[in-house]
Parts: structure tokens; C-alpha cells; sequence
């Protein structure tokens, strides 16, 4: 009885511990962790304080081949630009895309095929009216160039609500009558998402025949979701995750389970690339040396990836046909 108490006991002081150290973690961030506080993380060394950083990121990064912020979260970008094979003349959305780093990326980067059409969705006020302003000052300055992509940006969740509160034009409603987009791109979001399920489900139904979709996102491995985080004490990655706030415990599911849920729903030539080795390590080394409020959650962070915590890069394609498809996973 004595030692049935003890592990109930141990099972809440650990869980308990481990949810402060995020709540604190969330907590020191300089500012609302859900506003501009990624602002102080794309200074470059030796930048005046005083001056605007010149990028906008807000992801993880990819730092494979860098140790600055700014270029590993382009690099990170990039791979999922690749991933989604995208072609010039396309019709993108583009969701959960910050402050715009991403928006002004397909407008602008020479190794980013142009779209014709551009659209854009975040949940946060702040980051809608910030893109809108960047994106409007960017076109302003390349009304030279001659055609530009038609960019249109929304306000409201990734997923689209049916009801009398439902988003009117939201890009993912199934209702609507705007074209078929080629490309969906979900940069590191799409793990917040609730559910990421109803958006792969309302994604392919919004995608063109033939249209990708290409994600960023995080997953874990299959021992860590069958196994409790400690030997012979009941702590679920689930039930953390829950406790946690991280994301949905729907959410967290492993690589093979990501593809297999994809095929069900209808998506083919499905690739998930594991690049967690070029994404924890960069990100957390540079949040370390920030120190603070930063050091902690990079403590965090690596404590999840320690845990099972996976990066991968995943895609998939609407069939241009009723001919069946087959994953991979790498």
C-alpha cells in the first residue's frame, strides 16, 4: 500500500515539475510568447538593438549548414518549398505563416517558383495585420517588375468551422467557390492545430487534382508513444502532453501512423523525411546562448526530443487519378 501511495505521489510531483518548467518557460519568453517576441531572435550578430531585424522568422530552423537563426529557418523553408514541388504560375496557400517571412519568401526568392496566386491564414491578430503591412510595402516596391502574384490574407483558425460563427472565405471551407489550390504549406504549425487530422482532411479536399501538400511538424517515435516517459511509473506521453498544453494528444502520432492516416484519407506519394538531427540540436544550442527565459526552453526542448520528440518533413499529393499511391518514410 505504502509504495502504491509513493508512486501516485512521485507520478504527480514529476508531472507537476515538468508542466511548471513550461509554464515558466512560456512565462520569461521577453514577450507574449503568441506576439512579436521572435522579432529579438532574427538579430543578427552585431546589430544595432535599436534597429528592426531584417527577417521575421518564427520556426525551429534547418542548421544543416548554419548557426544563424535567420538562415536556418529560411533553409527550413526552403526544404518545405522543395518538398511540395512547387511550379511557377501555382495557387498557394500558405498557413500559420507568422508575421509573413514565409508570405514574402514565395514573392521574392530567386530558388522559389513564382505563384500566380498567394494566400495566406494565421489565427493571431498581430500577425495578420503585420504580414498585410509587409506584404503591401513589398509590393510597392517591385510595382516595376511588372505582373505580380494577387495575394490575399485571412484572419481566423487553420481549420475551417461549419456553424453561425463559421469564417466567411475561409480558404478550407469545402463549400466554397474560389479555385483549387496546387500547394498547401503548413511551416512548424501544424502540431497545434486541433485537430491536425481535420486539416490533412480539409486540405485534400481544397487541393487541385495533382495539388501537394508539404508539412513541418513534429511527431514521435513509436517506443515513446507505447512506453511511459519513466520505467515503472505510469506517466503516458499523452497525458503530459495534455497537461502540458504542447498539443493535442491527438496529435502526437508516429511517422508510420502519419503516413497510414494520410493514405486513408486519400493522399498518395506520401514522403516523411526525419530531419530532427539538423533541427533540435541548432535550435536549442542557439536558444542556450540567449540564456534567460530562452536557456530554459531549450532545456525543455530537448527533454521532449530526448523523450521520442521527432522533426520531420512531410508530404503528400491529391491524386491526379483513381490510381492508388504508396508512402515512404526516411
Amino acid at each position: 500500500m505504502l509504495g502504491v501511495l509513493w508512486t501516485e505521489h512521485y507520478v504527480a510531483l514529476v508531472t507537476g515539475i515538468f508542466v511548471v518548467i513550461i509554464s515558466l518557460a512560456t512565462y520569461m519568453k521577453p514577450s507574449d510568447p503568441y506576439g512579436l517576441f521572435h522579432l529579438s531572435l532574427n538579430k543578427l550578430p552585431g546589430e544595432s538593438p535599436d534597429t528592426a531585424p531584417r527577417t521575421e522568422w518564427l520556426n525551429m530552423g534547418y542548421w544543416r549548414d548554419t548557426n544563424v537563426f535567420p538562415e536556418a529557418c529560411e533553409a527550413l523553408a526552403l526544404k518545405l518549398i522543395a518538398a511540395a514541388k512547387c511550379e511557377p504560375g501555382g495557387n498557394v496557400l500558405d498557413v500559420g505563416h507568422g508575421s509573413g517571412e514565409s508570405l514574402i519568401l514565395q514573392l521574392s526568392h530567386p530558388r522559389v517558383p513564382r505563384p500566380s496566386y498567394l494566400t495566406g491564414i494565421t489565427s493571431l491578430k498581430t500577425h495578420h495585420q503585420r504580414s498585410s503591412d509587409r506584404i503591401t510595402r513589398l509590393q510597392f516596391s517591385q510595382s516595376d517588375v511588372g505582373d505580380q502574384p494577387e495575394v490575399k490574407l485571412y484572419h481566423g483558425d487553420a481549420i475551417f468551422r461549419s456553424g453561425p460563427d463559421a469564417k466567411s472565405n475561409h480558404p478550407l471551407d469545402p463549400s466554397s467557390s474560389t479555385p483549387p489550390y496546387t500547394t498547401i504549406l503548413a511551416l512548424d504549425c501544424a502540431y497545434h492545430f486541433k485537430l491536425r487530422s481535420s486539416f490533412l482532411r480539409q486540405s485534400f479536399h481544397r487541393l487541385s487534382p495533382g495539388g501537394r501538400i508539404a508539412l513541418a511538424d513534429i511527431c514521435f517515435t513509436p517506443t515513446s508513444l507505447q512506453n511511459n516517459l519513466y520505467p515503472y511509473i505510469p506517466i503516458p506521453i499523452h497525458k503530459l502532453l495534455r497537461l502540458s498544453g504542447l498539443m493535442a494528444p491527438a496529435n502526437a502520432i508516429s511517422p508510420d501512423q502519419y503516413v497510414r492516416e494520410m493514405q486513408q484519407m486519400g493522399y498518395v506519394d506520401i514522403q516523411l523525411e526525419d530531419i530532427s538531427e539538423d533541427v533540435f540540436p541548432g535550435f536549442t544550442g542557439f536558444l542556450k546562448k540567449r540564456g534567460g527565459g530562452w536557456w530554459l526552453f531549450s532545456g525543455v526542448m530537448e527533454w521532449w526530443a530526448g523523450k521520442g520528440m521527432r522533426f520531420v518533413v512531410v508530404s503528400g499529393q491529391k491524386p491526379a487519378t483513381s490510381e492508388e499511391g504508396v508512402g515512404s518514410v526516411s
